[in-house]
């Protein structure tokens, strides 16, 4: 039987402190090739029948050169704003946009009606303030998705017969989740309820795959392909959502 293209996997590789992520596809050719995509996602093509832990190697010698195009790819983005936190600015939630609107109240809250999202408290305003009204209910907001989320994904890992993780909810500067194994704890960026539930039902589902494979082999990769087909496009839109916020 002729050999054919095999479909494309996730993989790894450590270069000092960096983790190289790439997709390898196996396909009629006579030597490998390496792509940097605008996103930062990295293409590796080997020929067929190459071993897997060699095209690795490959990757490895190719690292330099990776994050090189990576950071020229990063530093082209266009900068997103920092937030001023007055009326008409517009805010994220749940991958949707809504336009910021700040009310004289009584009391302070904050609630989403039709297209706004509106903070009300006494005057005078101050962005400071409005700041840390936004913060505490998207804390709120994130808490309550994200246990909704768990009850969506949770049902995918009954064969294991894991006891269920317990959520945290954390500000993160660079890293959307994280996972500790051993205590069952998995942390989630609060900035992720701004994403689509599609993008928290992904990392949700990729830290939730680490209580069982700690680490991103292709074993890791091929269970969270396994519970989560498509995770690909969730990751991507991850992506485009997240230089929004």
């Amino acid at each position: 039987m002729p050999k054919t293209a095999a479909p494309a996997a996730q993989h790894t590789v450590r270069y000092g402190p960096h983790e190289v992520a790439y997709h390898l596809e196996f396909r009629r050719r006579r030597s490998v090739g390496f792509r940097v995509l605008a996103t930062g996602a990295v293409h590796v093509a080997a020929p067929l029948g190459t071993p897997a832990a060699w095209v690795a190697e490959q990757v490895l010698r190719k690292a330099p050169w990776i994050l090189k195009h990576q950071a020229r790819f990063e530093a082209a983005r266009p900068v997103v704003p920092a937030r001023q936190y007055l009326s008409g600015e517009s805010q994220l939630f749940l991958g949707q946009e809504y336009s910021l609107l700040i009310i004289d109240a009584t009391r302070p809250a904050v609630q989403l009606l039709d297209n706004q999202l509106v903070v009300a408290y006494p005057a005078p305003h101050a962005p400071e303030r409005t700041a840390a009204l936004l913060a505490g209910w998207y804390r709120q907001q994130a808490a309550a998705q994200f246990a909704q989320a768990l009850a969506r994904t949770w049902p995918r890992f009954a064969e294991f017969r894991l006891p269920v993780p317990t959520l945290f909810v954390r500000q993160m500067q660079t890293r959307w989740g994280s996972c500790t194994p051993a205590t069952g704890r998995i942390r989630l960026n609060v900035d992720l309820v701004r994403t689509d539930e599609t993008c928290i039902d992904y990392v949700l589902v990729h830290e939730c795959c680490h209580l069982l494979v700690p680490d991103h082999s292709a074993r890791f990769y091929a269970l969270q392909t396994r519970l989560l087909p498509g995770w690909q496009q969730a990751k991507a839109l991850l992506a485009s959502q997240q230089r929004l916020h």
